[in-house]
Formats: structure tokens, sequence, C-alpha cells
């Protein structure tokens, strides 16, 4: 089995947008649920494949598990996971297509077509993806993070503020939603608003000695006269 990673977060400024990449929704292939000899191998061989970094294999493997199990919805997202590791965006989205052909009421499967439709511009998909995956999953935190930047995208930030402050609602101590509200406040030229929130955002990621998100946030901080 594959460990999920960490929340991949990373802020690009795109014209006057502030565009995330968050962590796709993780799929776990639970080797020790098969039943079949020859499919718990190569599920066995696939997790090794991508613990070597060998994506590309391991998604050769998976796309022979899934032809021994192809109702087993958590095989076809991990082929999906592993093409968005690798910016295949389109494959990515077909494998998780399947996924919620299997298992329709699946947050994080959503969460991930949310995504996937980010990078591949699609806005609007994206925040239709990061809806279902919070009526699906109202803790989904990082699907609240995904549609106030989709939101903000498409220029509605009401809907935008209250995405944001459902994240707060559920997670306090998260530093990215407070950084994702600041950039939201300063393209808004919310001085004010922007000010406090990253301030926020700056301590949390010195608490949790993030030097790459402590320098993020004091750029944005000194460029807001802070």
């Amino acid at each position: 089995m594959y460990k999920p990673k960490s929340l991949v977060f990373s802020v690009l400024l795109s014209g006057c947008f502030a565009v995330t990449i968050p962590a796709i929704a993780q799929a776990q292939v639970l080797v020790v649920q098969a039943r079949n000899v020859e499919l718990k191998q190569l599920l066995e061989d696939g997790r090794r494949l991508v613990d070597t970094g060998d994506y590309s294999g391991a998604i050769a493997v998976y796309q022979q598990a899934a032809t021994l199990a192809p109702k087993n919805a958590k095989i076809h997202s991990g082929i999906g996971y592993l093409h968005a590791q690798q910016g295949n965006y389109r494959a990515a989205l077909t494998a998780y297509r399947r996924a919620i052909a299997i298992n329709p009421t699946n947050s994080d499967f959503y969460y991930a077509v949310g995504y996937i439709k980010a990078n591949l511009g699609d806005t609007a998909g994206a925040k239709e993806g990061y809806r279902r995956a919070i009526q699906l999953n109202r803790n989904n935190v990082n699907a609240y993070l995904g549609l106030g930047v989709t939101q903000s995208r498409l220029g509605d930030y009401g809907a935008a503020a209250w995405a944001y402050e459902q994240a707060v609602n559920l997670d306090r101590s998260n530093a990215q939603t407070y950084e994702l509200m600041g950039t939201m406040y300063k393209q808004r030229r919310q001085t004010k608003q922007a000010s406090s929130v990253l301030q926020k955002a700056r301590d949390l990621y010195k608490r949790r000695n993030d030097r790459d998100g402590v320098d993020r946030v004091e750029a944005m901080l000194r460029q807001l006269g802070r």
C-alpha cells in the first residue's frame, strides 16, 4: 500500500488570480483485502513500483489488476492519482470517472475531479467537482479550499469567503486556509483584512517550522507594506 502524502500546497500568481494546487485525493489499494492470488501479487508489485517512484510502471501493473477486478473503484482511483502525479490530467480524469461510476458517493473522487479540471483550465467544472465533494462529505477541508479558489477565479468572492469560513470552522490551525484568504483579500485591495489573516497564516507556519510557508506569506505582507 502506498502511503498518502501530506498536503502539497503552492500558490502561483497568474495575472490577478492566485491559483492553488491542492493535494489530489489519495487512493489506497488495500492489498490485504485481495482474495485473488494473482490480483494480490499485482497490487503488491504496483505498490513497490510506486515506492521506487516508477509511476508509469505502477500504472501498467494496476491496469492489469483492473482487468481482474473491474469493479474495484480504488484501483481505478489509484491509476487516476498516479496519472495526475505525472501531469497526465486527461488520463487521470478518465480513471476517476470510472471510479465514480463504481462508487458515486466517494467525496475524495469528486475532489480529485475538481483538482484535475482546475489543472485542465476548466474552472467551472472544478467548482462543480469541489461542490459535489462537499455535498458528500461536509468535513472535506480541502474541498472547501478548492471551492474557495475556484469561486475567487470566477469572481464570486462572497461564495469564496463562505468556503474559506467553512474550512476555518473545521480546522482553525490550517495555515493554508488563512494564506488563501489573505490572497483573496489582497486581490480585492482589502489591505487590512489581508494583513490580519496573513499574519495568522505566518504564525501558524512558524509553529510547524514551515520555512517556505513563512517566506511566502512574509513576501505578501511586504507587498502590503506590513
